[in-house]
């Protein structure tokens, strides 16, 4: 785990501002500040939908890419920000 990295994790995403220039409070630049920390790390994703494990490979500005293994395959999923619920590393 990189200095600095919150070994708890953290939430954001869903802050309903659906990744366009965040909001009032900044909580779409923050998670997109921390989770850019997290960049070649091997983290778990949470979603309203589906856990994601794997190598975060990249940070946008309202996506997340992810280097998953699927059926022994290298795959990369791509997750909408608004959509996660918690990032952490593993």
């Amino acid at each position: 785990m990189k200095k600095g990295a919150n070994s708890m994790g953290f939430f954001g995403g869903g802050c309903g501002c659906g990744g366009v220039g965040g909001n009032a409070f900044g909580h779409c630049d923050t998670f997109r500040r921390e989770a850019r920390r997290l960049i070649n790390e091997r983290v778990q994703v949470d979603t309203e939908r589906q856990v994601f494990r794997g190598r975060l490979v990249m940070v946008g500005r309202d996506i997340i890419i992810v280097q998953i293994r699927v059926n022994g395959c290298n795959e990369r999923a791509i997750i909408r920000i608004c959509e996660i619920i918690a990032l952490f590393p593993i």
